[in-house]
């Protein structure tokens, strides 16, 4: 099972606060030949990416063209230092990437 969590239009409030919470050169971390890049939620409530860190299933975020991999509770162990409230871990995906994890066929690290 896995979570396509799909960021609406640019005018929602929730896809302006993703977007600037969006940094691939800050702190990034390679695992299993990918890379994840660690980042802080830039919303007044980190509630939102702290539900998705902790859920069960894989999670995918879907904003505009890019698909990404949210690292869970497993990848997070693996990155090194614990993600503090707020943090979290995106690896970005291509769609055929996207398509072979949820086929079962790379989901761990995406």
């Amino acid at each position: 099972m896995f979570w396509l969590v799909h960021i609406h239009s640019e005018r929602s409030f929730l896809a302006t606060y993703f977007g600037m919470s969006l940094d691939f050169k800050s702190r990034v971390v390679n695992l299993d030949r990918r890379e994840f890049a660690i980042m802080r939620w830039m919303g007044p409530n980190k509630q939102f990416v702290e539900k998705w860190k902790r859920a069960a299933a894989h999670v995918f975020f879907n904003a505009g063209p890019c698909i990404f991999y949210l690292a869970g509770s497993g990848t997070m162990s693996r990155l090194g230092d614990p993600l503090k409230r707020g943090e979290f871990a995106l690896c970005a995906l291509t769609r055929d990437e996207f398509v072979r994890a949820v086929q079962g066929e790379g989901v761990r690290s995406a």
